[in-house]
């Protein structure tokens, strides 16, 4: 802990130009309370030493709006009246801080130093949000010191809940692992900001790029209803970098975790040693004045600040993969409980039923009959069991290492142009890559992610009660997951099997996937490689002006997005095994016969997938975000926030309109059309290409570039009341409309379907094995089995938020709070299966409204959600050695889908889809009850403490210094479900 307060001597100023932003306002008055015109205020940045000065209105009132988050001196001085001075206020990003003053008559050279910090209760807005402050930052014990984690101090924050499979593998890195519901909403409608430029992944919806914590100021969550300044979600995740001062200094760090007091795994042998884990975050950070020795002397005018963290984490990870015994993989099955039957025996009648088999004598399938690629697989990519076994399979106990390489580094300028001009530049970097391991040995991926994520940002005041606020932001993000054998091995071709054109690609060389069911997945990822790189250019600018009762601020947000990816899905095949051929279908119980091992080894394949064409995007989009709020102060007691934002983003366009979509308005009596973007015609650029399908096309252009209609008119109205009751209580009440915006990783799907790309799929016949490695294939290409749409007319999904809550100053430094929040949600996406078979017997395919088509995935605006709450919260600043932040929340999210990917509790996809209705549940992210405590108390024992006060130096580096800290959670479990 030693090494944390060190850590906080680093917590200097930045320049005004900051952001996100604060603001400091408050009134003038005399003894009697009248108001006085044209007084002064004098702001004071102690690290920076720049000042910034107003005066008040006719009504006695002033503001500092967009300030940058930090410790601030406020002085107030009018002719005829004594000056006041407030010290070391500090003020956090998002926070409206209102500080009067009364001021006696008397000379202006006489001050009065007026004590206490910034106010603890929010007079100002009606905002539902909390900040988590430096200190708490920096010093709070955090695992992998992700700040992130600190999130989950806020009121109706959890965490803990996986993100979908697809994500996990897509995203990469550490990002992978992170995922928060606030306010029952789902987990991809929070909003991450660094520094005010977007954070946030368009793919997913997880951040992208995620500071050291000595890099920070400090970050505040918008976890409720926020005023129109913010859009594109339900919560804001505001984080704001540190600049330089006046003052140089350097920190050094190393933080170390081993396994030395680790436990053991519960599956491991017990002469197995415990799996490996070492941890290495290194790094360093240095600010100060940029100085030149007889050149440039910054101080005053021009700061840097520097931050670099390291990462070399080595793990072992025990799996525990399920496999055949050894004699199985001989063809040897005598020691099975279950006969095994030859399908080379099977008799038929004329209608294809079985009317007669015969076992394999001595339940042994002779080697002459063994396939040569089942055989080679087991050879090489299965290994033998290392654990216990049973009758039927051995276990494989697997501790291969995960591997992850950081190296991050941000760099920052502050410029002081003049006392009402100032900038600020910020560049950031990240590269983080590793290897991620599979169940099995050696068929894992290798991840690599890189982000720069840059900020140009000027602040410029204009008269006494005018400031604008312009930034310019750039990101970058490539992530790529990528199986180990790319570029080695065709494994494909050496193993012989055919119909598999794209496996002789050298990026997509891997071992197939065989799905034997009962064992472990053998092969690499079907996904995998996955490729994909995007930019963001954004553009914002705050206009902020105060006058008379009321403080307006108008403002815009325009950005303009790349994605490009690359999905191949199946690259090297993907073959299923179920023991149906090995089995008797005469024999009472038929799951007591046969083997999905001996069906494997004989190439009774049940189901065949492999890609056809190449899918790759370039999907381009923009955003434009109109807002204008006025904050009103109506009277000294109550002030009412009124805001009003509009959002047009339209659906996503491919650069070369390689996108097709699945035309359902199109005469429903008949099967429905693809169209393609553009003109619609499927093959404008392709000559070359076959028909990939006997599905309707589309070539009158009808749904233009984009595939989807364009929602033009999505109006976002915000309004909060604050009302002082006393001067220690406030009661607050706000509400509004906010559009979301999901992850985009379905829309980007359609890029697979034909003629670009499309699954290419296979069933076997039920009790015919008619498909073998030679042949996975028998029908041609052009039967369509699956494809990928969105809703044509789907509307903007937008969540309504309403809040009522009372705040209680217990002490000039704690508060408690209590509020109710509530939420419905609106034409939330999800996905549903078009062209479900209706329930019945028989074969699925003609049971479907449209035989002609598979499985038609669709992303539709069908959800939507409930959430109510009562949220307790606690906070104590730091006095005394001592702050304090707890919260407590009670809460109960419904809805009828949580996510368009399917989350821990929930399937992709409805059982029922023609009755959502059934679906209606408990949110798969919902935590009924958590309790959060974080706390940091200083040992009073050092010099200049309450004991030890006069100790040596000697004494004080060995007893001085220390500090306790923590964070207690309790919370409930999951959501369960029985199917």
């Amino acid at each position: 802990m030693r090494t944390a307060a060190i850590l906080t001597a680093f917590g200097c100023l930045a320049a005004f130009a900051q952001a996100p932003t604060a603001e400091i306002t408050g009134t003038i008055t005399d003894q009697s309370g009248a108001p006085i015109s044209g007084a002064s205020v004098t702001l004071t940045n102690p690290s920076t030493n720049q000042t910034r000065g107003v005066k008040t209105n006719n009504a006695g009132s002033y503001s500092f709006p967009t300030l940058a988050p930090g410790t601030y001196n406020l002085r107030a001085e009018s002719s005829g009246f004594g000056s006041q001075l407030r010290n070391a206020l500090e003020i956090q990003v998002g926070q409206v801080a209102r500080l009067d003053f009364a001021l006696s008559v008397g000379s202006v050279s006489e001050v009065v130093e007026v004590r206490g910090g910034a106010p603890v209760l929010e007079t100002e807005t009606a905002n539902i949000g909390a900040v988590v402050e430096n200190r708490r930052i920096v010093e709070l014990p955090l695992n992998g010191r992700n700040y992130l984690q600190l999130v989950s101090l806020i009121p109706g924050a959890t965490t803990n809940a996986r993100p979908p499979g697809v994500a996990q593998l897509r995203m990469g890195g550490a990002r992978s692992d992170f995922t928060v519901s606030i306010s029952g909403q789902r987990l991809a409608f929070n909003r991450y900001t660094l520094d005010g430029i977007e954070n946030t992944d368009v793919n997913f919806a997880s951040y992208l790029l995620l500071p050291s914590i000595d890099a920070l100021q400090e970050f505040k969550v918008e976890s409720g209803v926020f005023q129109s300044e913010f859009g594109r979600g339900t919560s804001q995740i505001n984080v704001s970098t540190r600049g330089g001062s006046n003052q140089f200094h350097t920190v050094l760090f190393e933080f170390l975790r081993n396994s030395e007091m680790d436990a053991k795994n519960f599956f491991d042998p017990a002469n197995r040693p415990v799996p490996a884990f070492k941890r290495n975050q290194f790094g360093f950070t240095v600010g100060g004045p940029v100085a030149i020795p007889k050149v440039f002397n910054g101080k005053d005018k021009l700061f840097f600040m520097a931050n670099y963290e390291g990462l070399r984490e080595r793990k072992s990870l025990t799996q525990v993969a399920t496999v055949a015994l050894m004699p199985q993989r001989g063809g040897d099955f005598s020691a099975l409980p279950r006969t095994i039957f030859d399908p080379a025996a099977r008799a038929y009648d004329v209608r294809g039923q079985v009317t007669a088999v015969s076992p394999f004598p001595g339940n042994v399938i002779p080697r002459a009959r063994l396939s040569p690629v089942t055989t080679a697989v087991f050879q090489k990519y299965v290994p033998a069991p290392n654990s216990s076994t049973t009758t039927e399979a051995g276990f494989f106990v697997n501790s291969e290492g995960r591997n992850s390489n950081a190296n991050q580094l941000t760099t920052r300028l502050d410029f002081v142009a003049n006392s009402n001009d100032t900038w600020f530049f910020r560049y950031s970097r990240n590269k983080d890559d590793g290897y991620v391991p599979a169940i099995l040995p050696d068929q894992g991926n290798n991840v690599d992610v890189l982000v720069h994520h840059g900020v140009l940002a000027d602040t410029r005041v204009f008269g006494a009660n005018k400031v604008n606020d312009a930034r310019f932001g750039l990101v970058y993000l490539s992530a790529a997951n990528i199986q180990r054998h790319a570029f080695k091995d065709n494994i494909v071709g050496q193993l012989g099997i055919k119909d598999i054109p794209s496996a002789s690609v050298p990026l997509w060389y891997g071992i197939p996937v065989f799905n034997v069911t009962g064992f472990s997945l053998i092969g690499d990822c079907s996904d995998c490689p996955w490729t994909g790189w995007n930019t963001t250019l954004q553009f914002l600018d705050s206009f902020s002006w105060t006058k008379g009762k009321h403080s307006l601020k108008i403002g815009g947000d325009y950005r303009r997005v790349r994605f490009n990816n690359a999905v191949p899905g199946r690259p090297r095949g993907r073959f299923g095994f179920d023991g149906r051929y090995t089995q008797s279908p005469l024999a009472p119980s038929r799951s007591a016969t046969g083997s999905a091992i001996a069906d494997f080894l004989l190439e009774g394949i049940t189901s065949s997938e492999t890609l056809v064409g190449s899918p790759v995007s370039s999907f381009r989009n923009f955003h434009l975000g109109l807002y204008l709020q006025d904050t009103w102060k109506v009277t000294p007691k109550l002030t009412v926030n009124l805001g009003l934002r509009y959002e047009n983003e339209p659906p996503w366009l491919d650069k070369h309109d390689a996108i097709v979509n699945m035309d359902y308005r199109w005469d429903h009596s008949i099967t429905p059309a693809f169209v393609r973007a553009g003109t619609g015609n499927l093959y404008e650029g392709n000559p070359a290409l076959q028909s990939p399908t006997t599905v309707a096309q589309v070539r009158d252009g009808r749904f233009g570039r984009h595939l989807a209609k364009w929602q033009k008119a999505d109006f976002a109205p915000r309004l909060g009341i604050a009302y002082s009751l006393t001067p220690k209580t406030v009661i607050r009440t706000a509400a509004g409309i906010y559009y979301v915006r999901e992850i985009s990783n379905s829309d980007f799907e359609v890029v697979r379907n034909p003629p670009f790309s499309a699954q290419r799929g296979e069933q076997a016949q039920a009790e015919v094995p008619n498909l073998t490695f030679q042949r996975p294939f028998v029908q041609p290409v052009s039967v369509p089995t699956f494809a990928l749409a969105v809703q044509y007319n789907e509307p903007t999904a937008y969540v309504g938020q309403w809040s009522w809550g009372l705040q209680r100053q217990l002490t000039p430094d704690t508060m408690v709070e209590a509020t109710y929040i509530g939420a419905a949600g609106n034409h939330l996406r999800r996905m549903q299966i078009y062209n479900q078979a209706a329930p019945g017997p028989g074969d699925i395919q003609p049971r479907r409204p449209f035989p002609q088509l598979g499985t038609v995935q669709t992303v539709t605006g069908a959800s939507h959600s409930t959430y109510h709450s009562l949220q307790l919260k606690v906070q104590r600043r730091f006095s005394g050695g001592l702050t304090v932040l707890g919260s407590f929340s009670s809460g109960k999210s419904i809805d009828n889908g949580s996510s368009i990917r399917n989350t821990a509790t929930e399937t992709l996809t409805p059982s029922n889809d023609y009755d959502l209705r059934l679906e209606r549940g408990l949110s798969g992210f919902d935590f009924r009850r958590r309790w959060t405590t974080s706390w940091l108390y200083e040992v009073p024992v050092g010099r200049g403490r309450r004991f030890l006060g006069s100790a040596s130096r000697a004494v004080d580096g060995v007893l001085g210094g220390w500090q306790l800290g923590g964070i207690l959670t309790f919370q409930d479990g999951f959501p369960l479900t029985v199917y």
